[in-house]
């Protein structure tokens, strides 16, 4: 979506931008219980032919069309996908890598500069077998800001379209008080069942108040993507408030950007989606890294439209509802002892039937390409009681 346009936009919709979301009618309760875990060591998936690794996987999604999962990894130097085999053995998800989709950019030139330096985060499957992804935004060492931006990704890689969001996400070298904090951007995405694209901020977008902190939780957005024709164009916006950073006994310090921050969604219905927050915590030198990962029920009705206001800070708005339905922390004694301190958990898709034909969430960690982190799937039932 042309920037022009979408200002255009958002000034149309400024007469209705705080009416809430009508209340949804009562909807059964939703309970989460974990079914198993698998964890891999580094390089332990990636196939002979073609050297590429899999890791950094930061987006999964499950393809109808394939019966296979489509993960995407958030490698700036070589943005691809990879095609994923999931089984259930003993009890706990089993990971077979197949092959990877490298992307390509159509001539135009917005598909070339999205696909430069590309930071995938967040992927979901379309109806018709494309994908959409987001780009977190960020600003390269060398200062050059990379948006944040919903890509649209034919089936053979090809990166055909970009639409942007409104200009109070914009990421500028000029004005560092407002905007995407750099590397804290879209970090989720999901895809409602009315076709609807949901996406969320990892953290505040600067005029919107600090990050997370131990004391305090942050105020983020989530930003709603409508599909006109073959665009797709930003419309509502609401506010999401983050829980403060957990605290635990021997780790004093977040990791860099290790703040609690939004990492996925999940859409359940048209106004309901399950999120994952999750947090890095840093202990003694010998220490791995601690993760705490939580995930909480969210609900849009009644939220007010955010979408006309510039900056949240010191606005009275009535933000989504949450509620948490499971810490992965307690559970991490029946893990592989590599999760015994979490992992990274960044993204969120439909997973196999559970044994009594129940839907499941499956879950995948980001290692970073880093030998002190794992690539991890953590499998968990998903109850409508």
């Amino acid at each position: 979506m042309a920037l022009a346009a979408g200002l255009l936009l958002v000034a149309a919709m400024g007469c209705t931008a705080t009416r809430p979301l009508p209340r949804a009618a009562p909807a059964a309760p939703i309970v989460l219980e974990y079914l198993g875990a698998v964890a891999y060591p580094a390089n332990a998936l990636t196939p002979v032919a073609g050297g590429m690794r899999l890791g950094s996987l930061s987006g999964l999604a499950l393809d109808a069309l394939s019966g296979r999962w489509i993960g995407a990894t958030d490698d700036v130097q070589q943005p691809r996908l990879a095609w994923l085999d999931v089984a259930v053995a003993s009890g706990n998800p089993e990971v077979a890598l197949r092959d990877f989709l490298t992307l390509s950019a159509a001539p135009e030139p917005a598909a070339r500069v999205a696909l430069d330096r590309l930071d995938m985060e967040s992927i979901v499957v379309l109806p018709d077998g494309s994908f959409a992804v987001t780009n977190e935004g960020h600003t390269d060492r060398d200062g050059v800001a990379r948006q944040p931006a919903l890509l649209s990704i034919s089936r053979n890689g090809l990166v055909s379209a970009v639409a942007h969001p409104p200009a109070h996400y914009t990421i500028s070298r000029s004005d560092t008080t407002h905007g995407v904090r750099h590397n804290l951007g879209f970090e989720s995405l999901a895809r409602t069942p009315d076709g609807r694209l949901v996406t969320g901020l990892e953290q505040p977008l600067l005029q919107d108040g600090p990050v997370s902190t131990a004391q305090h939780g942050g105020r983020v957005r989530l930003l709603e993507f409508v599909q006109q024709g073959n665009a797709w164009q930003a419309r509502r916006e609401w506010a999401y408030d983050l829980d403060p950073t957990p605290r635990r006994a021997g780790y004093g310090d977040t990791c860099v950007d290790g703040d609690n921050g939004l990492s996925e969604l999940y859409a359940l219905d048209d106004t309901r989606f399950i999120a994952l927050e999750r947090a890095c915590l840093v202990g003694a030198p010998d220490q791995p890294a601690f993760n705490p990962v939580r995930l909480y029920l969210v609900d849009l009705s009644g939220a007010d439209d955010v979408s006309s206001h510039t900056s949240l800070a010191g606005r009275e708005v009535r933000a989504v509802r949450k509620r948490l339905l499971l810490d992965l922390t307690p559970l991490t004694n029946r893990m592989p002892p590599s999760l015994a301190t979490g992992s990274n958990f960044e993204g969120m898709a439909a997973g196999p039937p559970a044994p009594d034909g129940s839907p499941t969430l499956l879950l995948v960690s980001d290692d970073n390409f880093r030998a002190t982190q794992t690539l991890a799937f953590v499998w968990l039932k998903l109850r409508r009681m």
